[in-house]
């Protein structure tokens, strides 16, 4: 019964100190800030030209606060170049 608190408690422990912030980023240039822990990230952006709120993103897990969106790819006017399929090889004379 002691072992099953014992391993309750340390779970518990673990829990909490991933749930507690371990690292404070302000960008002094656009005024951003970020929080991340090992569970969690929060990321503040100040609102830009013509907008009224600022921008926060909350994500888990917290790489997920690095993700951008895939710009448009560019059309191209180019044709695509048309695959042809390779030769089959030839048959080896069978063996008597």
């Amino acid at each position: 019964m002691k072992v099953g608190k014992i391993i309750g408690r340390v779970a518990l422990g673990a829990l909490a100190l991933s749930v507690v912030p371990y690292q404070f980023k302000k960008d002094e240039e656009t005024g951003s800030i970020e929080v991340r822990s090992l569970l969690w990230a929060l990321k503040k952006t100040p609102h830009g030209e013509g907008e009224d709120k600022d921008h926060y993103t909350f994500a888990i897990p917290p790489s997920g606060i690095n993700y951008t969106a895939p710009e448009e790819a560019e059309e191209s006017t180019e044709e695509p170049v048309p695959v042809e399929p390779a030769e089959a090889p030839a048959e080896a004379p069978a063996a008597e």
